[in-house]
């Protein structure tokens, strides 16, 4: 089955829609996404939309921002481009060169006392550098809210925040080892610094920025925004990635903390589903908490607030052969069916184009269209008449084009999230 990456929502709501023109039937009429009606069979000659029941029972539960919150929405690609992968390598580069230099300073002291000196200096430093990231992923956020950013430049932004907090924790570790080094002195807080720059991770900037470098294909992938927090989700090589954070769930008592029972119980009760694939594994320090479940395809990380008891950011990654969606809209035209096995906003959507008569597979090029907005290309079917994508927001239309006279749509609109609870 082939696989293709697509990320994308950012707005109050995104709706999918074709131009004119396109296909023998036709372009789609823009409907309301309560205009889908359920039948038995599918007509063959006019848009017959097919909607099964809603069933969560093959989903893992996911962190989203609220509907309320949403300020935009938008499916984008991230391809090979020079500029940004250069400005991304000098960012990451610029911090390696300076640990470098703070280790040979560190090393250089006369005394161990002024050796400890230096090392505390440069770990406060650290802790300096954890509030320019945060205020750096905020001004982010708030700079894709107001249209300042593309979702590809706001993504790499985040991946740039991202590697310079993977550059400063390897930083800690060589001046936790220095201060090891020294009879009778140790760092206060080591650990709660590295977790804290873990919060600025992701796996799906981190695909792509490997876009961008030329390290991995074209990659395309859902965003969405509001002012405290995002979702950013892909589809690639045969699994789903998915990151999620949201700020204003963390108390910000600095003094707060949880055990490592206590936090795994948070995870448990916010995903219940995970926890039938695999045991948990957790790590606490401070106000952080770190919790993961793999098992069967799937993994889950969970970061927990100790002061809320709440998750406030989530990684998830899973095959796309163990998610299952049973709610499905299907459309025949010209003997051409599509089908589309919804999900919801960001979730991992499964495209499949057969021959309505023989049920085989067809090889189509698909694109997927919100109102007015341009078509986003997803790819071709392939010899098994399947594709993935990750779901815009909102109502979107399907088409599937081969020729002038080999064109088919469906129309339909993403299911409400299962959403984690608290």
């Amino acid at each position: 089955m082939r696989s293709l990456a697509i990320i994308a929502a950012l707005a109050l709501s995104l709706a999918l829609a074709v131009p004119a023109g396109i296909g023998a039937a036709g372009a789609p009429p823009a409907a309301p996404t309560d205009s889908l009606q359920t039948r038995d069979t599918v007509a063959t000659t006019t848009p017959a939309q097919v909607e099964g029941e809603f069933n969560r029972s093959n989903q893992t539960r996911v962190l989203v921002v609220p509907d309320g919150a949403v300020q935009r929405s938008e499916v984008d690609g991230a391809t090979l481009n020079l500029g940004p992968a250069a400005e991304f390598n000098g960012n990451v580069t610029a911090v390696e060169v300076e640990t470098a230099a703070v280790v040979e300073y560190i090393r250089a002291a006369e005394d161990e006392s002024e050796r400890s000196r230096r090392i505390i200096q440069a770990s406060s430093t650290v802790e300096t550098e954890i509030i320019t990231l945060r205020d750096r992923q905020e001004e982010a956020i708030r700079a894709f809210n107001a249209g300042e950013l593309t979702a590809e430049e706001f993504v790499i932004e985040l991946a740039t925040v991202s590697a310079k907090a993977d550059a400063l924790e390897a930083r800690m570790v060589r001046l936790t080892e220095l201060a090891d080094g020294i009879d009778g002195f140790s760092l206060s807080r080591p650990t709660e610094i590295r977790y804290e720059l873990r919060t600025f991770g992701g796996p799906v900037r981190e695909r792509a920025v490997d876009a961008v470098r030329g390290v991995d294909d074209p990659t395309q992938f859902f965003v969405t925004t509001g002012p405290e927090g995002y979702e950013l989700a892909t589809v690639d090589d045969g699994y789903y990635h998915r990151e999620a954070f949201r700020g204003a769930v963390k108390s910000g008592d600095n003094g707060a903390t949880m055990e490592p029972s206590e936090a795994v119980n948070v995870t448990r009760e916010s995903y219940p589903d995970i926890f039938r694939y695999g045991d948990p594994s957790a790590t606490t320090s401070g106000t952080t908490n770190i919790v993961t479940v793999s098992g069967g395809g799937r993994s889950l990380t969970a970061f927990v607030d100790s002061g809320s008891e709440r998750v406030f950011k989530e990684y998830q990654r899973f095959s796309l052969e163990q998610y299952r969606s049973d709610s499905v809209a299907s459309n025949t035209i010209n003997g051409i069916n599509v089908s589309v096995n919804r999900t919801y906003p960001g979730g991992p959507l499964r495209i499949t184009v057969t021959d309505a008569e023989s049920g085989e597979p067809i090889d189509l090029a698909v694109t997927l269209s919100q109102g007015q907005a341009e078509r986003t290309e997803i790819g071709r079917t392939g010899d098994d008449g399947t594709i993935w994508a990750v779901s815009p927001r909102g109502s979107y239309t399907v088409l599937a084009v081969g020729d002038e006279t080999t064109a088919a749509y469906v129309e339909t609109n993403a299911t409400e999230p299962p959403e984690i609870e608290g």
